[in-house]
Parts: structure tokens; sequence; C-alpha cells
């Protein structure tokens, strides 16, 4: 591989004599790329640089959950490094030939700061910058969700880059479509009777749609693993693959549900301003109610359920013999009792 980063980043620096990769390593944690950090060492006639970089590659396609694209993914980070102040990791470029990579990919700016938020909180060394933190963080998704969908993207990839039907016309019209893209996703993920479940939040999210608000461009995967900081401050908001245009509540939502998961507590800050709702509530003038944030936390819910148990769904049914997806099985069967929570079954613990 290091020679085929050699020759993509030569058409990156033009001007470079040389290009010799070190140190490539794989990331940990993740189900849906493989991501590896390495540094290039870049020499010119005049000077020699050590330039961090990741490269993200999509698994194989058999093994995939979400089927997402690196170009899209890559204009969508330049597209907000150029129009907004929201820190994010400069993308280089991508190369959708699978023969170069093994499969298409990516290549970011490895940007500084710690991605251990756990350190943030229960006594971690970084508790004393925690509300200096999440008040930048609860500032970044602010501007991120008020800028103009049409800078950020501009071709409409983002729409339904899933492509499952989805229709942005209006707020109604989004959330109908994405329940019919649940809804008719269903039967094909259905491989246990539990999943019942499944379907009833599906009905019940319908059945209980809560006011229309301007759609925006929303991560699609904020949550306490996907961003950095550093002195106080977020360096990065990273992982936009997810991202698409959707409800500003679901970024909230799903916050809330990832938040009690990784046992971390960014809603709960900063302190000062009342909690993240509170503050985001206060830059906005939306006025979002908790009764909300717990609907798009279902909602959030149900939109990631649908793709990884097809996912799960297709390896029991022995389409291919990949490990991962018997391994997420565990928390997709995990999590069935959390929606009977959020849906309020009877005998079930808050």
């Amino acid at each position: 591989m290091n020679e085929q980063l050699a020759r993509f980043l030569l058409g990156i620096f033009p001007d470079a004599e040389q290009i010799e990769i070190e140190e490539i390593s794989p990331i940990p944690g993740g189900f849906s790329r493989e991501t590896f950090r390495f540094d290039a060492r870049v020499r010119w006639t005049d000077r020699e640089e050590l330039l961090p970089f990741i490269l993200r590659k999509d698994p194989p396609a058999q093994s995939a959950i979400l089927h997402t694209s690196r170009a899209v993914e890559h204009d969508l980070i330049e597209a907000v490094r150029f129009h907004t102040t929201v820190p994010v990791s400069r993308s280089y470029g991508y190369e959708m030939d699978p023969t170069v990579f093994g499969e298409p990919a990516m290549v970011l700016a490895r940007v500084h700061g710690s991605g251990t938020t756990s350190d943030l909180f229960n006594g971690g060394p970084d508790e004393d910058q925690v509300d200096d933190v999440i008040r930048h963080l609860c500032e970044v998704l602010v501007e991120l969700h008020s800028t103009d969908i049409s800078k950020l993207d501009a071709g409409g990839a983002l729409s339904d880059p899933r492509g499952v039907g989805i229709d942005v016309s209006s707020w109604d019209r989004y959330m109908e479509s994405t329940f019919d893209y649940y809804i008719n996703a269903y039967p094909g993920l259905a491989f246990d009777p539990g999943f019942l479940i499944l379907l009833d939040s599906f009905l019940t999210l319908r059945r209980r749609k809560p006011r229309p608000l301007p759609l925006s461009l929303i991560h699609g995967d904020f949550n306490p693993a996907n961003f950095l900081y550093e002195r106080g401050r977020v360096t990065a908001l990273i992982d936009w693959e997810n991202s698409r245009v959707g409800d500003p509540r679901e970024d909230l939502g799903w916050m809330t549900t990832m938040d009690i998961l990784s046992n971390t507590s960014i809603m709960s800050h900063p302190r000062d301003e009342g909690g993240f709702l509170a503050y985001y509530n206060k830059l906005t003038g939306l006025d979002i109610t908790d009764d909300e944030v717990d609907y798009f936390n279902l909602f959030g819910t149900a939109n990631i359920a649908v793709p990884v148990n097809q996912a799960i769904a297709r390896r029991v049914a022995n389409e291919h013999r990949q490990f991962l997806h018997l391994y997420m099985l565990q928390p997709s069967s995990a999590a069935l009792p959390n929606m009977a929570r959020m849906l309020h079954y009877p005998g079930v613990s808050a």
C-alpha cells in the first residue's frame, strides 16, 4: 500500500521530488470503514516535511454496512471547510478505482487533538476542560445546522445518499419517505420474531410525528467518538460518511443515545448554560423540547438499525462468511430492549 499512497500523494503535491510513506498502521474502532494512520515524508528541492495523514477505505462490498461514497464525503468536507468555521480534517482527495487501494478510499489530513473524550468526564485528566469543549461543540453543531444547504450540498448528493428514495422537498415529505424506507426494508431484515419491535418503532414514529422544523445538513453520526479536542476547543468534527439533509433534532437525539452508551455526559454541559440542549436552544431559538429529543433518539436508532440489520440478515442467510456481522448481532440484539423502553412497553424498566 505504501507505493500506492506515494503515487496518490504525488498527484496532490506535483512539485515534490520524492514522497516516502512511513509508519502506516490501522486505527481500531468503528465498523463501517477501514481506517489507517500514516506519515508521508515529502521532499521538495528546498525543503522536507513529515506530514500526517489518514486513509479511509471502504470494506469489501459484501461486508459493507453503510453504502456511502468517498467522493461525496470528500466534497462535503471541503464544502464545510470553505463555507464555515466548523473544524474539519482537510480531505486531500479520493480514489474510486478499487484496483488502487483494494476498495474506494480517501486521504485526509490527520488533525491534532485527543479523541479520548472519556477523559473529559468521570474524574478524567481533562475534566477541567469539559465545559469549554462542549460549549464549543454545541456552537459547531449550530453553525453546521444553520448553514445554507445549497452551500454544503450544491449537487444534491446528500438529499438521498443511500439511494433509498428519500424526498427532501419538504419536512413532511422527508419524514414520510423515511418511514417508507424503514417499513419497506423490514421484510429483508426481520430474521427473528423479536424484530417486530423494530416494525412497531417504525409505525409508532409515523403516528407520533413532532412539529416540523426547517431541514438542514446534519452530521448523521454526532456522538462522543466523532470529535477531537485540545485546550478547551474542538479541533475537528470527524466521520462525515452518514451526513445527509435531515431534521437537526436527529443529531441531538443520536448524541443523547450515544452519550448514555459511552458513559459520558455531553448533554449535561456546558453546566453554566443549563446543558447542551438549553445552550443549543439559546443559540438557535428553536425551543426544542426533551420530548422532541426523545422522539429523534428513537428515530436515529431506527435509522441505523435498518442498514445494520440488513447486513446481519445477509450473513444469517449465508450470503457471505464475514465474521463482523455475526459480531454485530450482540449490540443489535441488545438495542431491542432499549427500543422497547423508548416505546413505553409495560414491564420494561425506564
